[in-house]
C-alpha cells in the first residue's frame, strides 16, 4: 500500500476498481448464502456442502472487509492530496 507514488487520479482509478471488487465479492457473500439456505441438513453428504458453502461464505466476507479497509485507507490517501 505504498502511497508514495500516487496522484489524484491513480488513487481515483484504485478506488473505482476497489469499489466494483467491493460489489462483485459482497454478491458471492450472498451466492454462499443463497446455497446454504437451499440446502437441507438431512443427510451427512448435505452436512458437508452446508458447511463448505459456510466456510467460503466466511473467506468472501474477509475479503468484503479487506477491500472496505482499503477503500477507507485511499479516500483518506485522496484527501491528503486534494487541494
Amino acid at each position: 500500500m505504498n502511497s508514495g507514488n500516487e496522484t489524484v487520479q491513480s488513487i481515483h482509478a484504485r478506488l473505482k476498481i476497489l469499489k466494483q471488487s467491493l460489489v462483485s465479492e459482497k454478491n458471492s457473500v450472498q451466492y454462499y448464502q443463497t446455497l446454504l439456505d437451499k440446502t437441507p441438513a438431512d443427510s451427512e453428504e448435505r452436512l458437508g456442502e452446508r458447511r463448505m458453502y459456510e466456510d467460503l461464505k466466511q473467506e468472501e466476507t474477509k475479503h468484503v472487509q479487506w477491500i472496505q479497509d482499503q477503500i477507507l485507507h485511499w479516500e483518506r490517501q485522496l484527501k491528503m492530496l486534494e487541494p
